[in-house]
């Protein structure tokens, strides 16, 4: 078991206060409560290991194997709504009483009641009027750091104990789900631990009771086998599966004993899965409030579309309007986007332009050589030979190399420009001859301060100083289009100032057809708005993934 986290958990706390804020300023007193329950999660650097499973399935039991012995009563406790939560330490319970209908108020608002462990199973009896339990008791395996969390079990007749199961998992960091050998494939299993797989929590499957397998009528292997191909088709994403036996601890298949250790390297691991259990239950809480926000607009939603003439009406309406907006976008950025487009025009024929092709790499030899020191041209009268031997040279090269770049790169950038300017029809003959001005002229000086006093004349020099003088050369150019394109923006952004102004009008004619299409799309922008909003202080800064703890 090994990945790395970029957060503490205590520095999720800080960063999970303006998320509870702005959901207590929305009016979510009840998701601002469970942010809440986060950020004192988060202080307090605990390590939750959620149980779930079935009333059947064996889950109060193994807690108490788990725990050395019995802290959990046997039976099933006769509610919808008690989480137990185990903790080591001196012998007490501590018993928060359920909030009245309506009441959205955190539990930490009402009184507990403190009572000892023998009154904790009789006031469970009355298990309704209560929301939750804490429980200290002698556990040495959870250590200073672990806590047990025993949630109500699953049944199929009552959505509730579902309900009160999924409220408790904000405070889970790990999640066992232990269930009955006989009604492991059953589809109400599969649905609800596929539920707890879509948390995106580290999730452990456990197989109980394996004791009633019966080796002559299927092959332990076969059973295993099926049990996997079952959650593979759920697509229920787990770290592990385990199959145990508390009441035959002798059994071949049984891995009771490894729950032991694998606790221990749970909460030895705890930093890592904090910070990943906390902004996950941050994600999932604001994700639950935006899709709630979103609900209550549903209806007026509804009733705007019917008055639109119907989903396929709204939606042509709403892709012309589309269209516009992106119209009306494009002008109102012309300048940039036309900027761009010619700029990389350019860089394209730039980069394509051959400036110092074979025949002129060797005129440029011969410039070179002329200007190594102690160069010299005849004996007798040698130094005005040697001159106009040099000017020469200098010429020859010159010359062929300003042919070289008007025909790869002075035509070609002057024609890009030219029909630049004619698709905006602001092209005139006017505009013809100061782009020709623009183009620069290659002056000697530009061919003498590229070479490099000294070096030693070879191949390798050749090429450099081609490469060199090639891109001097395509800077000029560069700068002298992009001058011009600068020059010619104003009168772009003028050409499409009608165009513009048909769009917005149409746009608004669009708008003005149909107050119900300004109604809807306002409150699918304030949809879309608090969706953004909740979800930016809840970002995840960990890319832990169902697998990542395997091993």
């Amino acid at each position: 078991m090994s990945f790395t986290v970029q957060t503490t958990a205590s520095q999720g706390s800080i960063a999970l206060q303006p998320l509870k804020e702005q959901l207590a300023a929305w009016g979510d007193a009840r998701s601002a409560s469970l942010i809440d329950d986060l950020i004192h999660k988060a202080d307090a650097g605990e390590m939750t290991i959620a149980f779930c499973g079935h009333f059947s399935a064996g889950k109060s039991s193994l807690i108490n194997s788990l725990c050395g012995q019995k802290v959990l009563p046997s039976g099933p406790v006769p509610t919808s709504a008690n989480v137990v939560s185990i903790r080591n330490g001196e012998s007490r319970a501590l018993i928060y009483p359920a909030a009245g209908a309506g009441d959205e108020a955190p539990r930490e608002t009402a009184d507990p009641l403190q009572v000892s462990l023998k009154e904790l199973y009789e006031y469970c009896t009355n298990g309704g009027d209560y929301s939750s339990v804490e429980v200290w008791d002698q556990v040495p395996l959870l250590g200073e750091h672990g806590v047990f969390m025993d949630t109500p079990g699953v049944d199929s007749t009552d959505d509730g104990h579902q309900k009160a199961t999924h409220s408790a998992l904000h405070l889970a960091d790990v999640v066992l789900y232990v269930m009955d050998y006989n009604h492991v494939q059953s589809e109400n299993n599969l649905v609800f631990a596929k539920s707890l797989s879509d948390w995106g929590k580290p999730l452990y499957l456990i197989v109980n009771q394996i004791d009633k397998h019966r080796e002559r009528e299927l092959s332990f292997d076969t059973y295993r086998q099926e049990v996997e191909a079952a959650f593979k088709r759920w697509q229920v994403h787990y770290e592990n599966l385990l199959f145990i036996s508390l009441k035959n601890p002798e059994h071949p298949y049984n891995q009771r004993a490894q729950l032991d250790g694998l606790v221990q390297e749970l909460i030895a691991k705890r930093a890592p899965l904090l910070s990943y259990s906390i902004e996950c239950s941050a994600h999932h809480i604001a994700e639950q409030h935006t899709a709630q926000f979103a609900d209550s607009l549903q209806e007026d939603m509804e009733q705007l579309l019917q008055e639109m003439g119907g989903a396929e009406k709204a939606a042509e309406l709403e892709r012309e309007m589309g269209a516009l907006r992106e119209e009306i976008d494009r002008f109102e950025n012309i300048r940039q986007l036309e900027r761009e487009a010619v700029r990389r025009e350019a860089e394209g024929l730039l980069e394509n332009a051959n400036l110092t092709p074979a025949d002129l790499r060797d005129r440029a030899q011969l410039f070179l050589e002329s200007r190594k020191p102690g160069f010299k041209k005849g004996f007798l009268f040698s130094g005005a030979k040697t001159e106009q031997e040099k000017q020469e040279r200098l010429d020859g090269f010159l010359s062929s190399l300003r042919e070289q770049c008007a025909s790869q790169i002075g035509w070609h950038l002057q024609e890009l420009l030219r029909r630049w300017g004619q698709s905006h029809r602001i092209w005139n003959e006017e505009r013809d001859q100061q782009l020709a001005d623009r183009m620069p002229v290659i002056e000697p000086e530009l061919l003498e301060g590229t070479v490099e006093p000294g070096a030693v004349l070879s191949g390798e020099y050749l090429l450099n100083y081609c490469r060199k003088l090639s891109a001097e050369i395509k800077a000029l150019y560069r700068r002298a289009a992009l001058d011009a394109v600068e020059e010619m923006l104003a009168d772009v952004e003028a050409s499409a100032a009608p165009a513009k102004q048909r769009a917005q009008q149409e746009l608004a004619a669009l708008q003005e057809q149909s107050a119900a299409m300004a109604r809807y799309t306002e409150l699918a922008a304030a949809i879309a708005a608090r969706k953004e909003a909740a979800a930016r202080p809840a970002a995840a800064h960990q890319a832990l993934t169902p697998g990542t703890l395997r091993g």
